[in-house]
């Protein structure tokens, strides 16, 4: 690729090393540069990201000024900017539309069962996060992958929850049936047809809730 950029993070690397951050930030700093390096050496710029190249040579020589190479947010910005657009230069971004449609399909999940056992207040009071998380996934910002994980626990809590009482019910299952179709004037067929559904529903949700948590810890970097 154009040198340009590989010169740029050089240059980086070198004033890091000058700079007033402290030393065990500056070592892993100039580690990540290291790393980025080497894959920018490796790499060619597709035309069609010409602009995304251009911004991060704006940003490099921004963060080379001497008012912004010791703020440490910034550093760690770009460091977080130029990791996101190794994925657009390889053109791998198959895993950001996994991640989406997993943390979407947790939410529908979550939705539907966690009233039966934590009311509908968790519900509501989790709205704002999981959407928070599910706009920041899509624009790949950084702060919304963890607004997304940080639902994950209260998601994997309520199929646990649905598992924990389904092994339950089936030391007895009959009479479990039984007491729900009354409970619900539903017959006990329609009760254990609802039941097995719910169920299903509950190790999927396990599932996705895993898969999302383990796909956005795995390609974190590709979030700024």
């Amino acid at each position: 690729m154009d040198s340009s950029l590989v010169v740029l993070l050089e240059d980086i690397k070198r004033k890091i090393d000058k700079s007033a951050i402290n030393e065990n930030k500056k070592e892993k700093y100039k580690k990540e540069l290291e790393n980025l390096i080497f894959k920018y050496r490796q790499l060619g710029v597709p035309n069609n990201h010409k602009e995304t190249y251009e911004s991060l040579l704006k940003k490099g020589r921004e963060l080379m000024k001497d008012a912004n190479i010791n703020d440490k947010g910034k550093i760690e910005y770009y460091l977080r900017y130029c990791n996101a657009a190794l994925y657009d230069f390889n053109e791998n971004l198959k895993p950001l539309n996994r991640i989406v449609l997993s943390y979407m399909l947790t939410c529908i999940l979550f939705f539907a069962l966690s009233p039966q056992y934590f009311s509908y207040i968790l519900p509501l009071i989790m709205i704002i996060p999981i959407y928070l998380g599910l706009k920041g996934v899509r624009n790949r910002s950084f702060n919304g992958l963890l607004y997304a994980l940080s639902c994950i626990p209260m998601a994997l809590l309520t199929s646990v929850a649905w598992l924990w009482n389904a092994f339950l019910a089936s030391k007895n299952f009959g009479a479990y049936i039984e007491a729900l179709s009354k409970q619900f004037n539903k017959s006990p067929e329609t009760a254990r047809n609802l039941i097995i559904i719910f169920v299903a529903m509950s190790f999927i949700l396990l599932a996705s809730s895993l898969y999302t948590l383990i796909m956005g810890i795995k390609y974190r970097k590709m979030f700024v």
